[in-house]
Order: C-alpha cells, then sequence, then structure tokens
C-alpha cells in the first residue's frame, strides 16, 4: 500500500499502472476489431454495448462505457452510415434517438466475439482461476471507493 510514501513513482503509482495497462489491453484487442473489421474502439464499444442492452439511446451508451459524448455521436454516426445500427426516434423525448443493432450489426458483433474471447484467455492464461477471481473482486473494491459518474 502507499500508506507512508512520500514519493511519486510512476511505476508503484496505481492509477498510472492501471491506465497504461488498460490503454495497452484496448490497443491489443482492437488488432481484431480494427484490422480485420474495420472498427475503431469507439465503435467496437457501441455494438458491445447495443448488443448487450437491446436498444439504448446515445446518452446511455455514454453512461455505460464512460466514453466522451462526442466519440459515441461520431461512432453511432459512422456505424449508421454504414447500416450497421439503426436509429428511431425515442419515445417520449424527440430529442433522443433509440439505436439497436442491425441484422448486419449483429452478424457482426457474433463473428467478432468468439476472436475477442480468445484473445482475453490467452491474456489471462498466465492467471490461476483463483488469481483471476481475486483480481476481479479487487478490481470491484477499488471501484467501490470511486464516485460512479
Amino acid at each position: 500500500m502507499s500508506g507512508g510514501r512520500s514519493e511519486l513513482k510512476l511505476g508503484n503509482f496505481l492509477p498510472y499502472i492501471l491506465n497504461n495497462l488498460a490503454e495497452r489491453i484496448s490497443a491489443g484487442l482492437s488488432t481484431i476489431y480494427a484490422q480485420e473489421y474495420g472498427l475503431s474502439i469507439a465503435e467496437w464499444r457501441v455494438i458491445a454495448n447495443l448488443a448487450e442492452h437491446e436498444t439504448l439511446t446515445a446518452r446511455q451508451i455514454v453512461e455505460f462505457s464512460n466514453m466522451e459524448k462526442s466519440m459515441v455521436s461520431r461512432a453511432v454516426n459512422s456505424l449508421s452510415s454504414r447500416e450497421l445500427v439503426s436509429q428511431r426516434r425515442a419515445e417520449g423525448d424527440s430529442r433522443a434517438k433509440d439505436l439497436a443493432l442491425t441484422r448486419s450489426g449483429t452478424a457482426l458483433y457474433r463473428s467478432i466475439v468468439p476472436r475477442v474471447l480468445a484473445w482475453e484467455r490467452e491474456l489471462l492464461s498466465n492467471l490461476s482461476a483463483g488469481e483471476y477471481r481475486d483480481l476481479l473482486h479487487c478490481l470491484e473494491k477499488l471501484g467501490s471507493k470511486l464516485p460512479s459518474d
């Protein structure tokens, strides 16, 4: 723990370590959907959120993904132009649009999922089941100490 430290060393500073790791993981994983499927990280996150939740507004995707509103907007527009995401007026809010994957979007998602899960398995292959469980537990405990926007 960092309890009595008075000097900042980035190699031991948890926010730096986690951010660096997250960036490296995201970049490594993006080689699958960027190079093979022509999707940006933001586009993949929109697709994955829509696949999990079926119908969302852009605002909800921002909340779920912690992406900036402008990134989500650009991703949605790009995916809509590629006919991977449909947009229709949301009930009760004439400014919002309900977003959903089209058949093509769903098919694309289903073709990517086995690849990204295999990539994740390879990444985690040097952790035991107990270490993985403990890692998730520790990350959950850290997350519970932070505000949730």
